[in-house]
């Protein structure tokens, strides 16, 4: 005899993918059905209903109408007010559980399969408060995922008697649990490995990372099925111990995102134009170069608070920026994060240790070239960590050794010291201090009430057609890749 189990983990609000998911879903017939957190956040159907049409989320019914039995939530689940989470949950047919939020949560449920009963328990990432940019948090508290999961596991196996337990886990592995090699460094975010060793987890959910895993460890089935609705897990766990558990991924056909149609048309709606070319290609050239894209975020960002300093950054993004005609989908295809603009006066030591930190990030591969250090030396600093400053003229100096990179830094002509104070306006993630902890329990002394992608759509609105303003310069440089064009130079010539 087996149980079989449906999951999906990280699906971000995609609800075109989550119609086919359940379609699939359906089709299989499982005896339970999990989501593994981060269900809402982060599509532009949901940016529309959370912001221009508030209303619930299509996801939530379609949801309720598949059947599924149980949430945990994630992270992203905290970007929305207590009060928001609260109506969200009293929407949905089935509980939302999480044994490390206090009282806030409850910690497992209990189900009857097929005579058996199986328990699921539901953790999060402790590092959620982290990255709470308004503060959703501060009247709950996260305790140690780890921890809380050894507790409620064993609690489940003595005091419940549960035959089967599941343990569901919103967080990701720092090591392959196949081949033990780095996924990312050990910092307690991610303890998905410790929990494989917890004694009576019989199946293992995991997220968070969006990583695509699908395997058995020690006769544990594990799975975390990627991200944004590419696919969603399926495992048979065979309660006869001489049989093999089955672990599936199923994949979704790979599309670009389909919308309603009230949010297709609103998406449509032209804001503004450019007569100039404000796009780029390839992150990598735009990290090394002065684009117009980000001068125009500088521009905005400056001139909506009076700053002195703005930072930036594009969110991994491979392509993006404006041409043309300007609609409301091109603004939240480069911006869809809803993040506030705050300032925060920092020391001039506190923008040499940003930019260090952002330097950290580059290094010279075996062509000369300079390359993300990720790609040269692995299991160092991730791409990611890296943004743009506007006002400032800086050069970063890759020949020199992380840490010592920040070989120009001047302000209106003149160089910074480290004393100096200075007021730099930056998105409210960023002001959390998550990635770069100099701008933690800085003085606040701008915050707006708008979200970004309302003040860039504002912006584009009042200034059409934009203009190109430069705010500052900045140089990425190599010695090796200097002589390595001057040589093609001469060659060619």
């Amino acid at each position: 005899m087996h149980i079989s189990i449906c999951v999906t983990s990280d699906l971000h609000g995609r609800l075109d993918r989550f119609e086919q998911i359940t379609k699939e879903m359906k089709q299989l017939n499982p005896d339970l059905i999990i989501d593994n957190g981060d269900f809402l956040q982060g599509s532009l159907t949901t940016y529309y209903y959370d912001w221009v049409q508030p209303r619930p989320h299509p996801m939530v019914a379609l949801a309720n109408k598949t059947g599924y039995d149980v949430a945990i939530f994630g992270n992203h689940e905290f970007n929305y007010p207590v009060e928001s989470i609260e109506a969200m949950r009293n929407e949905c047919d089935f509980p939302w559980i999480a044994g490390n939020i206090g009282d806030f949560a409850q910690p497992y449920i209990i189900k009857q399969v097929k005579g058996i009963k199986v328990a699921i328990v539901g953790v999060v990432t402790h590092f959620t408060p982290l990255w709470d940019e308004q503060q959703h948090t501060k009247s709950l508290t996260f305790t140690n995922a780890f921890s809380s999961a050894s507790y409620w596991v064993q609690y489940v196996k003595e005091i419940e008697q549960a035959d089967v337990v599941i343990l569901s886990y919103h967080g990701g592995f720092t090591r392959d649990p196949e081949t033990d090699s780095l996924y990312a460094a050990d910092t307690g975010e991610n303890e998905a490995n410790q929990m494989l060793e917890i004694p009576g987890v019989d199946i293992f959910i995991t997220g968070h990372q969006h990583l695509e895993i699908c395997t058995v460890i020690n006769g544990i089935p594990v799975i975390q099925p990627g991200a944004n609705g590419r696919c969603f897990g399926y495992i048979e766990y065979q309660l006869d111990k001489n049989k093999e558990h089955n672990v599936q991924l199923h994949y979704i056909e790979n599309k670009p995102e389909l919308f309603p149609q009230e949010v297709s048309d609103w998406l449509a709606q032209p804001i503004g134009y450019t007569t100039e070319d404000f796009t780029y290609k390839g992150l990598l050239s735009a990290q090394l170069s002065n684009i117009p894209y980000v001068d125009l975020l500088h521009e905005i960002q400056l001139s909506t608070t009076g700053a002195d300093l703005s930072v930036v950054e594009l969110f991994y993004h491979e392509t993006g920026g404006f041409t043309g005609t300007i609609t409301n989908q091109d603004v939240l295809n480069n911006y869809s994060r809803s993040n506030t603009l705050k300032v925060l006066q920092l020391t001039g030591a506190d923008i040499r240790a940003v930019l260090e930190k952002c330097a950290a990030i580059f290094a010279v591969n075996k062509h000369g070239e300079i390359d993300y250090s990720l790609n040269v030396y692995p299991n160092t600093v991730q791409p990611y960590l890296y943004n743009f400053w506007g006002g400032l003229d800086y050069k970063l100096s890759i020949d020199e050794p992380v840490g010592q990179r920040v070989t120009k830094l001047v302000f209106q002509g003149q160089p910074i010291t480290d004393d100096m104070t200075m007021n730099v306006a930056m998105n409210s993630y960023h002001a959390t201090g998550a990635e770069f902890p100099m701008f933690q329990h800085k003085p606040v002394v701008f915050a707006s009430q708008d979200i970004l992608p309302e003040i860039i759509r504002k912006y584009i609105k009042q200034h059409s057609p934009l203009s190109h303003y430069k705010h500052g310069h900045f140089q990425v440089t190599c010695t090796k890749t200097e002589e390595s064009k001057k040589r093609d130079f001469n060659k060619n010539a």
